[in-house]
C-alpha cells in the first residue's frame, strides 16, 4: 500500500444565516504508488471550526504512520494541524449556490442510492426529518448558505456522506475573505493540561501507557499510540486550549520514543472471556497460556490466569509477546512496579524551522 502525498491546502469559508462562520476544507493530493503523479483538489471536510478541526485530527494521524506525505517526505502531525490553523486564518470567499442533490447509483452521486436511509435517519436526528421525502427524491435543490444546516447534516463530520460530493475547489472565489474569522488565540498556558504520562516498551513496537494515574493500556505500535493521543485527548484539549497540540503532540512521542523495558517483575492478569470480548480473542488468550504452559490438555487457558511479564519464553518470544499484545484491553491489566511518572514538556517549545518549512504545504 502506497502512501498519499499532499501538495495543497486550501479553505473557504461563508457566513450562516445567524452568522457562523461555515468552512470548506480542500486539499491536493496524489498517491505515492500509483503515475504518473497527477495530483487533484478534492474537498475533505464542510462544517464549523470545531468540527473540520475534527476532520484535521483525524488526518494528522495519517501523518504520524506514514500514509500521508509532503513531496518532501515525512510530515509531522503537529506541524500538519498547525498548518491547517494557517491556512483557516485566511479562507477563501465561498460564494453561495444552488446545489443539486442528485439521487443515482454512481459512485460520485450527491445522493448514493444506497445511501438513502442513512441520509433519512441523519435527517430525522437532527430535527430535519420532513424534508427528509424531498432531499431522498433525487430532485432537490438547496442553496449553500440558506440550507448550511442541512448540507451539514448530510456531508458534516458526523453526517453519512463525505463533501466532495458536493463541493469542489473552484466553487471557492478567488478572493479572501475580508471579515475577521476570529480563529481561537493560542493559549499561553495549554500545556497545563498535558496528562502526566507514564509508558514503558512490551517489545520494540508495543506500548504499555497510562495517563494521569489511570490504568495501564497496551496502546499499540508507537505510530499508533500517538495516534490515539491525537484524537482521543490531543483534540479535545486543542478546543479548550488552542496551541495545545503543537508542543502535546511531539511531547509524547519523544516519552514513547525513549520508554525503558517493562519491568520483568510487572504481574500481568489475563480474563480469557470477559463479558462484551469476541471468540476470536478469547482463542488468542489460549493460545497465549499454550505458551506459558497454563492450557489445559484440550489446549484451552483457564478462565482467568496470572504470570509475571519475565515468564513470557524467551523461544517463541516473538509469537508468545505477539499473543500477549493480541489481548484486548478488556482481557488484560498489568501491575506493574515502582512505576516513576514522566514530566513531558520538553524544555524548549517550537519545532526545527527548516523541518516545518519542508512540510508547509
Amino acid at each position: 500500500m502506497g502512501s498519499t502525498v499532499l501538495t495543497g491546502k486550501q479553505a473557504a469559508a461563508f457566513r450562516t444565516a445567524d452568522g457562523e462562520w461555515m468552512f470548506a476544507l480542500f486539499e491536493r493530493t496524489y498517491e505515492k504508488n500509483c503515475y504518473p503523479h497527477d495530483d487533484r483538489w478534492s474537498a475533505i471536510a464542510f462544517g464549523r471550526y470545531r468540527d473540520v478541526m475534527r476532520r484535521v485530527f483525524r488526518h494528522a494521524t495519517s501523518c504520524e504512520g506514514g500514509m500521508l506525505q509532503s513531496r518532501a517526505g515525512y510530515i509531522r502531525p503537529e506541524n500538519y494541524i498547525a498548518t491547517w490553523r494557517s491556512v483557516l486564518a485566511r479562507p477563501f470567499r465561498l460564494p453561495d449556490r444552488t446545489i443539486r442533490l442528485d439521487v443515482s447509483k454512481s459512485h460520485r452521486a450527491s445522493l448514493p442510492e444506497g445511501s438513502l436511509d442513512d441520509v433519512r435517519k441523519s435527517l430525522a436526528a437532527a430535527g430535519l426529518g420532513d424534508r427528509a421525502e424531498e432531499i431522498v427524491s433525487g430532485k432537490a435543490e438547496v442553496s449553500l448558505v440558506a440550507d448550511a444546516a442541512l448540507l451539514e447534516v448530510i456531508y458534516g463530520e458526523n453526517g453519512p456522506l463525505s463533501v466532495w460530493r458536493v463541493l469542489e475547489v473552484n466553487d471557492c472565489s478567488s478572493v479572501t475573505v475580508d471579515d475577521d474569522v476570529k480563529l481561537p488565540s493560542r493559549s499561553p498556558s495549554a500545556m497545563d493540561s498535558m496528562p502526566a504520562v507514564r509508558c514503558y516498551k512490551i517489545d520494540d513496537e508495543h506500548r504499555l501507557v497510562s495517563l494521569d494515574g489511570k490504568p495501564w493500556e497496551n496502546a499499540g505500535w508507537q505510530y499508533s499510540a500517538v495516534g490515539s493521543f491525537i484524537t482521543d485527548l490531543a483534540y479535545e484539549r486543542e478546543m479548550d486550549a488552542p496551541g495545545f497540540a503543537k508542543r502535546a503532540i511531539p511531547a509524547y512521542r519523544d516519552v514513547l520514543r525513549n520508554a525503558d523495558l517493562l519491568p520483568a517483575q510487572t504481574v500481568i492478569d489475563v480474563t480469557r472471556s470477559p463479558e462484551g470480548v469476541e471468540e476470536h480473542r478469547a482463542r488468542v488468550a489460549d493460545e497465549l497460556a499454550v505458551y506459558l504452559g497454563l492450557a489445559d490438555t484440550e489446549g484451552r487457558a483457564p478462565a482467568r490466569f496470572s504470570f509475571r511479564f519475565s515468564d513470557v519464553p524467551s523461544e517463541p518470544r516473538s509469537s508468545a509477546m505477539y499473543k500477549l499484545c493480541l489481548l484486548c484491553s478488556l482481557q488484560v491489566s498489568w501491575s506493574v512496579p515502582d512505576v516513576k511518572l514522566v514530566d513531558p514538556v520538553p524544555t524548549a517549545e517550537g519545532t526545527d524551522l527548516t523541518q516545518f518549512l519542508l512540510e508547509l504545504v
